[in-house]
Formats: structure tokens, sequence, C-alpha cells
């Protein structure tokens, strides 16, 4: 029995929001009162990507060749963690840093990217110079920052994460360039659950924003 997403009752004969197919709820009421956080969040995005996310769980579940190859993937970066060594690659573009003796499939024309430019010192994510440029900031494998600096501090972006799971949680910007207005933002100061500071965090709704502004 699916139970509504507002007043969490069981639905004997349940709605479901026409724009996401995903959403459940119990009567027409209750997806009135959702709605204003609903179209900002689960229903920025259209039911094909809903469909596309659910079949990629089910696609890389844990008894799946994809869950497989995700845990092995998964144990290798827990093996860095544990004992870095200098990478041979850069992890963002994949290309060899200066003095790594070519692989078998690498291309005979493709030229080493320097040394290696920047390196998270908690899960040994190492990349280049050019993997560095805003055109192509990415994130490390750390879950809730980026070589050392916390997301909280920055404005929402859909990079954000550990390659796996995007990063939801608290932020707290500079409201001053954060490209947002202070309506954006609580009305009172409290501690972040990501870094612990005290501060005017985003409200819920904008947590899942793929940029300021953009839903």
């Amino acid at each position: 029995m699916r139970h509504c997403s507002v007043c969490k009752i069981e639905c004997e004969k349940p709605l479901r929001c026409s724009k996401c197919q995903k959403t459940i709820y119990c009567s027409a009421e209750c997806q009135k009162v959702d709605w204003k956080v609903h179209k900002r969040s689960v229903c920025t995005k259209p039911a094909i990507l809903h469909r596309v996310d659910k079949l990629m769980k089910k696609w890389g579940g844990p008894g799946s060749t994809m869950g497989t190859i995700n845990r092995m993937e998964q144990l290798a970066w827990e093996e860095r963690r544990r004992n870095p060594i200098p990478a041979p690659k850069c992890d963002g573009c994949f290309l060899r840093f200066r003095g790594t003796p070519p692989d078998e499939d690498d291309e005979d024309d493709v030229e080493d990217v320097g040394d290696a430019f920047k390196r998270c010192t908690t899960c040994d994510y190492t990349i280049c110079e050019n993997c560095t440029q805003p055109d192509m900031q990415g994130t490390c494998r750390c879950p809730k920052s980026n070589f050392g600096v916390s997301y909280c501090l920055s404005p929402p972006c859909y990079l954000d994460g550990d390659g796996r799971k995007p990063y939801h949680d608290d932020r707290h910007p500079e409201i001053a360039g954060s490209g947002y207005d202070e309506g954006a933002f609580e009305s009172k100061e409290r501690q972040c659950r990501t870094c612990g500071m005290i501060a005017r965090c985003l409200k819920k709704e904008h947590l899942k924003d793929a940029l300021p502004g953009m839903n």
C-alpha cells in the first residue's frame, strides 16, 4: 500500500503528480499543500529522468553487474585512501602525468598533462591543472567537501558530491555574491549540520537547485 507524501496515510486510490509521475498523494488537497516545495525539488526533473533514475537504481543494485563494478571501484578508492601513492594519471581526465610511461592502450600522439596540480589529502583524488579550470570544476571523492573546502560554504552546484551522490545538505554562502537574495535564506542563524558554524542557511527548497536561481 502506498502512502501519501504529505499526510503519510495509506492511499487506497493514490493520485500521482502528472509532471514527475513519482510523488504520491491521497487527495488533491494534499497535492496543493505540497506544490510550493514540490515544484522546486522533485518536480524540477521531467518524468523521463525519474524513469531513468529508477532504471539506474535497478541496474546498479547490490546484485547487479553495475553494482559489483561500483563496489570494486569503491574498494579501490578505500585502498588508495589507506595507502596513498603518487597518482600516475589525472583522476579527472585520465591522461597521464609527466614521467608516467604510456600504457599499451594509450594513443601514440597523446601527450602527458604535465605534473599533478592538485591532490585531496583526504581521499587522494589527484588532478591536472586543466581539470581545475572553471568549466571543468568537478569534485574529489569526498561527500561533503571538494579538496578540503566544505560545500556548505558555497552556493548550490549540480556537480557537488562524491561523484555518485550529490550534496544536498546545509549551505550558508555569503549572501552578497551567492546569487540569492535575503529571502532565500532562513530568517535566523543556526548551527550548520555540516561544518558546525553558526550562520543563516539557505532554505530547504533551494538545497537541490542545479545552480543559484536554477531549480
